[in-house]
């Protein structure tokens, strides 16, 4: 299905609300659980790697990972996390433009350590971003509308360099209760996004992962499940 300008727009504007209103019962005050826990397997003793993070926000998991010496690229479409991460951490920081892309700019630690892209994901390209030695997708998947997952995961899977390794995790619940994101997605989709062009290495599968937040928002059950990929 191919999703249309208007749509693009709708779904721009429902995620500038969001950070407008303060609602962001996503955004954590620490680092995330499958980060921490696969760091060792994600970096594969590397050193400096290139790390993309799709959709970041204002995560706390950029500033820990430049802090262990690798450089981390972050895309994200609102001004106002991006501004905050920088402001909350205390990191002074330049403001680019992007070349080609007059609509894009892009906040630059003044060590470059530190790159978030405010924009639109699906304007970017491997062109503009380059290629990686890590993705951490904290959440992006199964933020981004069911339409667009493919050209996510195609615009991602672009960025890996030949020895890439992709932490992902996802959730599945029963979504006639309730309408994310984040949005469920199950193993056997899951599969078909990926599969044509990765390995898929399962690390957790299936965990109880229902909190109050989401028993609030209507759910009773709510797993998690984290894959480790790499190119085929």
């Amino acid at each position: 299905m191919e999703v249309t300008k208007s749509q693009d727009r709708a779904g721009d504007a429902a995620w500038q609300n969001r950070w407008e209103n303060n609602r962001i019962g996503f955004h954590k005050d620490y680092h995330h659980p499958a980060l921490v826990k696969y760091l060792d397997n994600l970096i594969a003793g590397r050193q400096n790697c290139r790390i993309f993070i799709p959709l970041c926000g204002k995560s706390w998991d950029m500033k820990w990972l430049a802090d262990l010496g690798h450089t981390v690229v972050g895309v994200e479409l609102c001004e106002i996390p991006v501004r905050d991460f920088f402001k909350e951490h205390n990191v002074e920081y330049d403001i680019l433009q992007v070349e080609g892309l007059p609509e894009a700019k892009l906040y630059k630690s003044k060590d470059g350590k530190l790159n978030l892209y405010q924009c639109n994901l699906f304007k970017l390209s491997r062109e503009i971003l380059g290629t990686y030695d890590c993705v951490f997708d904290r959440g992006a998947l199964i933020a981004v509308a069911k339409a667009d997952r493919q050209r996510y995961v195609d615009l991602c899977v672009s960025l890996m360099k030949p020895e890439c390794k992709y932490l992902v995790e996802i959730v599945d619940y029963n979504s006639s209760k309730m309408k994310g994101p984040p949005f469920d997605l199950q193993h056997d989709l899951f599969e078909q996004l990926y599969g044509n062009t990765c390995n898929l290495q399962v690390l957790e599968k299936d965990v109880d992962s229902l909190s109050d937040r989401m028993k609030d928002r209507g759910l009773d059950w709510l797993t998690a499940s984290c894959y480790m990929l790499t190119l085929k």
